[in-house]
C-alpha cells in the first residue's frame, strides 16, 4: 500500500522550455484499506443493532427509523469513499487517539472509531453510535497536534455524554407529543397564514435544538479539557484551538481568484462582463444578510460562541498547564505532511463527488501561488470540461453551486462567473488553457485525457484523434476510454 505522502508520480521532462520550469509532481488519491473498511462497517452495524434492540416506549418506531437513517448515512459515507482508511493517514490519527485513551482509561469502553473524513468544511462530529469524523477541511487548518487532540477529546466527550442519541430522543418526543400534534392539527384547520404558522412552529424547535446544542458544546469542552490535561499535550492549545475555530470558516488560501490570468488567451480574450458585478436577487440577499444581528450571524457559523467558550475554560487551563507538556507529541513532520496532502485530497474528493465548482475554487486559489503545478493545471482543465458537459446537458446545478449570501465572497465571485458563461466560453477555456501547457505534461494520463476531452468540446476532431492515438500508445491499458 502506498503511503499518503509519497503517492506522487514524476512526469517525464521531455520537450519542456528552459524558460518554463514545470512542477513535475502529481498527486493521486491513495488507496484505502479495504480491511479497515470492513472492520469499521461491521462495528457500525453491530452498534446500530444494539441501539435499536434497546429502544422502547410509545415512540419506538420513530426512533428506530432515525437510528436506521443514521446507520444508512454512515454506510453511504463509506461507499462514496468519504471515510479515509488509508494506512498512513489513518495510522497517524489512531496514534493521536491512542495517546488520549492511554491517559484516560474511562474512554476505552467507548470503542470509538475515529476517522478522517475527506469533506471540505472545517468541522468534526460525533455521529452518536461510536463513529467520530474529523474532517480534513478542519485538520489542515490547525496549527499543531495539541489542537487536534483537543478536537478529538471534544468529540469523544459528545459520545461519552450520549449527546447525539439524547438529541434524537428529545426531537422525537417533542414532535410526536400530544401538544405538538394538536398544534399541527390546529394549523391545518386554519384558513389563513398556514405557512407562517408552520414556520413559527418549526422555528420553536430549531431554537430549542440550538439552545441544547450550545449547552452540549460547553459540556463537551469542559470534559475534553479534563481528559486533555492527563495527556502530554499542551492544554493551552485548547484555547488557541477555540480562538482559531472562531474564524475557521475563512478559506485557508484567502486569495483573490486569478480568473483573468487563467482564462484569457490571445485567441479568446477575457471579457469584463464575465466578472462585472450586477444588481441581482443574490446581491440583495447578501446585503440583507449583512444587516443581521451579530447574534444571528454567529448562529450560522460552523463553530458559534467561541469567545464565550474560551472564557469558560481560561481559568482551568491556567490551573492545569504543565510545563513539561508539548504542542507536538506524536510526529510534527507527519502532521505537516498530511496538512499539505489534504490540500490536494479536498480538491480531488470534491471533483470525484461532482462538487466541481468547489474543486475548481480550491484549485484556482492554490494556482495563484503555484501556476506551474501539474496537478492543479490538470484539475483546472478537467473541471472546466465537466462544467461544459453539465451546461450542455442542462445539469449545471448538479455540479456547480449557486451564489448564496452564506458563501465566502471569493467563492460567490466564481459561482457568478460560471453562471455568466456560455457553452462556447467553457469549450474555449479548456481548449486554450490546456493547449498552452508544456509538452512534458502529455506524459501524465489525467492531463492527456483532459486535453483530449477539450478537443472534442471545442470541435477539433482531427486534433482529438491525434491525441487519442498518442494516449493509446502511451497507456495501452489506461483507465480512460475514447
Amino acid at each position: 500500500m502506498k503511503p499518503l505522502h509519497t503517492v506522487i508520480c514524476l512526469i517525464l521532462c521531455c520537450c519542456i522550455s528552459n524558460t518554463f520550469c514545470q512542477d513535475l509532481t502529481y498527486y493521486h488519491t491513495p488507496e484505502d484499506d479495504a480491511g479497515k473498511y470492513s472492520e469499521w462497517m461491521a462495528a457500525t452495524e453491530k452498534r446500530y443493532k444494539a441501539d435499536v434492540s434497546g429502544l422502547g416506549g410509545g415512540n419506538k418506531k420513530y426512533l428506530e427509523q432515525l437510528f436506521k437513517d443514521r446507520y444508512e448515512n454512515i454506510r453511504k459515507m463509506y461507499d462514496r469513499k468519504e471515510i479515509v482508511t488509508e494506512a498512513v493517514a489513518n495510522g497517524y490519527l489512531q496514534s493521536l487517539v491512542s495517546e488520549i485513551v492511554r491517559s484516560n482509561q474511562s474512554l476505552a469502553p467507548l470503542e470509538a472509531r475515529v476517522a478522517f473524513s475527506r469533506t471540505w468544511w472545517p468541522n468534526a462530529s460525533s455521529m452518536g453510535e461510536g463513529t467520530i469524523l474529523f474532517n480534513i477541511g478542519l485538520f489542515y487548518k490547525l496549527q499543531n497536534e495539541s489542537q487536534a487532540a483537543f478536537v478529538i477529546c471534544h468529540e469523544l466527550a459528545h459520545l461519552f455524554l450520549n449527546h447525539s442519541n439524547n438529541n434524537i430522543t428529545r426531537y422525537v418526543n417533542t414532535v410526536y407529543s400530544n401538544e405538538f400534534q394538536a398544534e399541527l392539527k390546529k394549523i391545518n384547520k386554519s384558513q389563513y397564514q398556514k405557512n407562517q404558522q408552520l414556520d413559527a412552529l418549526t422555528r420553536s424547535i430549531t431554537f430549542d435544538n440550538r439552545r441544547h446544542s450550545r449547552e452540549h458544546e460547553a459540556e463537551a469542552d469542559s470534559l475534553a479539557l479534563e481528559w486533555l490535561k492527563n495527556t502530554s499535550f499542551d492544554v493551552r492549545e485548547s484555547l488557541s484551538c477555540l480562538a482559531l475555530l472562531d474564524s475557521i470558516d475563512r478559506d485557508k488560501y484567502n486569495a483573490t481568484l486569478p480568473l483573468k490570468q487563467v482564462f484569457s488567451f490571445p485567441e479568446y480574450p477575457f471579457q469584463e462582463k464575465w466578472t462585472k458585478e450586477e444588481k441581482t436577487l443574490f446581491s440583495t440577499m447578501a446585503a440583507l444578510s449583512e444587516e443581521e444581528s451579530k447574534k444571528e450571524r454567529d448562529s450560522l457559523k460552523t463553530h458559534p460562541d467561541c469567545s464565550l467558550r474560551v472564557a469558560r475554560l481560561k481559568d482551568r487551563v491556567q490551573q492545569y498547564y504543565n510545563s513539561n507538556s508539548r504542542t507536538f507529541v506524536i510526529n510534527e513532520k507527519q502532521f505537516r505532511q498530511l496538512q499539505n496532502d489534504f490540500d490536494y485530497e479536498i480538491i480531488d474528493f470534491c471533483y470525484r463527488s461532482d462538487n466541481v465548482s468547489r474543486s475548481l475554487y480550491y484549485t484556482l486559489q492554490m494556482l495563484e501561488s503555484q501556476p506551474t503545478n501539474a496537478y492543479l493545471i490538470t484539475n483546472t482543465g478537467r473541471c472546466i470540461n465537466k462544467l461544459f458537459n453539465a451546461q450542455k446537458n442542462h445539469t449545471l446545478s448538479k455540479v456547480a453551486d449557486l451564489p448564496s449570501p452564506y458563501n465566502d465572497k471569493n467563492y460567490n465571485n466564481l459561482l457568478e462567473f460560471i453562471q455568466r458563461l456560455r457553452l462556447p466560453d467553457l469549450g474555449a477555456f479548456s481548449y486554450y488553457y490546456l493547449k498552452q501547457q508544456p509538452a512534458g505534461l502529455l506524459a501524465n494520463e489525467d492531463f492527456l485525457a483532459a486535453l483530449i476531452e477539450s478537443k472534442g468540446n471545442y470541435n477539433k476532431p482531427e486534433e482529438r484523434q491525434h491525441f487519442i492515438e498518442t494516449y493509446k500508445k502511451q497507456f495501452p491499458t489506461g483507465k480512460y476510454r475514447f
